[in-house]
This record gives C-alpha cells, sequence and structure tokens, in this order.
C-alpha cells in the first residue's frame, strides 16, 4: 500500500478492485487519516479487515488512527466491533469522524465502544484529539454472536 505523509498531501487510494468498498491513507502530523467510502457488509469483511490493519500498518510515529467514515453508506455492526477489536489489540489511538448523531455512532455507543472508538463530527476535532487507550478488553475479532 502506498500513503503519502504530511500534512495536506494527496492521499493515496487502497487498491480499489471492490467497488463497494473504497479507502484513502493520508499520513498527517499527528495522525494517519483513513478515509473509507462506500459499503463495509458481509461480503466485503475480509476486505475490510485487510484495509483496516494496512492503515494500522501504515500509521507512523503519532500512535494515532483517524477512520473517517462519513461517505460510508452502511457499516455491519460486525465491522464497527472489527474497528473496537483493532484500536484494542494494536495499542493505537482511535477516533472516527462521522455525523453525530447516526446509526453508526448510536452503536457504538450501545455497545459501549466509545472508550476505543470515540466519534467527532470532523476530521479537524477527531485529528485534535488525544485520547487515552483504554485497558479494558472486548470479544475478538473471531468472536461471533450465537
Amino acid at each position: 500500500m502506498n500513503t503519502h505523509s504530511g500534512h495536506g498531501d494527496q492521499p493515496s487510494r487502497i487498491d480499489e478492485s471492490d467497488s463497494a468498498l473504497r479507502a484513502e491513507v493520508t499520513l498527517h502530523h499527528t495522525a494517519t487519516v483513513l478515509h473509507v467510502h462506500g459499503e463495509i457488509d458481509a461480503c466485503n469483511l475480509p476486505r475490510w479487515r485487510a484495509v483496516l490493519d494496512a492503515a494500522i500498518t501504515a500509521e507512523g510515529e503519532s500512535g494515532h488512527l483517524v477512520i473517517d467514515i462519513r461517505d460510508v453508506t452502511f457499516m455491519s455492526c460486525r465491522a464497527i466491533l472489527d474497528m473496537a477489536t483493532r484500536a484494542q489489540q494494536s495499542r493505537l489511538r482511535m477516533s472516527v469522524v462521522n455525523l453525530v448523531p447516526s446509526v453508526t455512532n448510536r452503536i457504538i455507543v450501545a455497545a459501549g465502544l466509545t472508550e476505543w472508538l470515540p466519534v467527532y463530527p470532523s476530521r479537524t476535532e477527531a485529528l485534535a484529539a488525544a485520547p487515552a487507550q483504554p485497558t479494558r478488553t472486548i470479544p475478538p475479532a473471531s468472536w461471533t454472536p450465537t
């Protein structure tokens, strides 16, 4: 995956072979930004996980990954849990940019995931945030509901 560093650089695209899910990663001075477009559902969940993992790997020294999902038209509950699981496993600070209120925001709050996934209404606010990394555990990515 190619990324660009520095504030305001052109983002690099993560493989766009699946038109339902597209993503770009940009390295900033204070965080790495993952800007996601399209849908994240059961059909492309493995790709979503690969996108998250690539963004975590690309993250620079800031230790902060901002996931901008304002251009996501559908996001499954499993995709949200995958973000929270990776936030806990990677020890990165993660912030989500999305409209507040939104269905995704309500799910994050209802599931008790705001420690790992604080939601901000703008990228500027998320980039300025420095949330503490939580210490509680959440179900691992391999967890499946019964």
